[in-house]
C-alpha cells in the first residue's frame, strides 16, 4: 500500500507549496480533507501526517505541541477518522518539529542528549496519536531504543 504524505501547519487557513517536494503543500487542518476527497475517489487507502509548527511561540525545548489535544496531527486524525472511515492513517512520530532546538529529543543545558526522557516523551506522542485515531506510527525520530519501547 502506497502511503500520500500530508504536511500539516498549525496555521488557520494555509496552502504553501514546499519547494523541496515538488507537488507537496504545507496545509491546514481545514485545508486536508478537501485537498484528499479527490484522491480518495480515485483509490487512495492510506496517508502519513508529519506536523509543522509555524506560529511564532508554538515550539518549545519539550515538543508539547507534538500531542497537544488541538495541535494539527491530533485534529487531522480526528478529522480523517470520521469524514474518511476507509482511509489507513499512520503519524509520524518525531519532536524536531515542535522542538525549539529543532532536535528530535529532550536536550540537556550542554546540547547533549538526554535519551531516557527523550524516548518517554516520543512513547506519549505515540501514545497520544494511537488515542486519535492512527491506525499506525511512524518513528522517524530515530533514537536509540525508540522502537522497542513504543511497542
Amino acid at each position: 500500500m502506497l502511503m500520500y504524505p500530508i504536511f500539516i501547519s498549525d496555521l488557520d487557513d494555509e496552502e504553501t507549496a514546499i519547494p523541496s517536494l515538488p507537488g507537496q503543500h504545507r496545509r491546514s487542518v481545514s485545508k486536508v480533507l478537501p485537498h484528499l476527497e479527490p484522491l480518495i475517489r480515485k483509490g487512495l487507502q492510506s496517508v502519513v501526517l508529519f506536523g509543522v509548527l509555524v506560529k511564532d511561540g508554538a515550539k518549545n525545548p519539550t515538543g508539547t505541541g507534538a500531542d497537544d489535544e488541538n495541535g494539527p496531527v491530533i485534529r487531522t486524525i480526528e478529522l480523517l477518522r470520521s469524514k474518511a472511515p476507509s482511509l489507513f492513517i499512520i503519524a509520524d512520530v518525531c519532536l524536531c518539529e515542535y522542538t525549539s532546538h529543532g532536535h528530535c529529543g529532550i536536550l540537556h543545558e550542554d546540547g547533549s542528549l538526554i535519551n531516557t526522557a527523550s524516548i518517554d516523551r516520543l512513547s506519549d506522542v505515540a501514545l497520544a496519536y494511537a488515542r486519535a485515531g492512527a491506525h499506525c506510527m511512524a518513528p522517524s525520530d530515530r533514537m536509540m531504543d525508540g522502537c522497542g519501547l513504543s511497542n
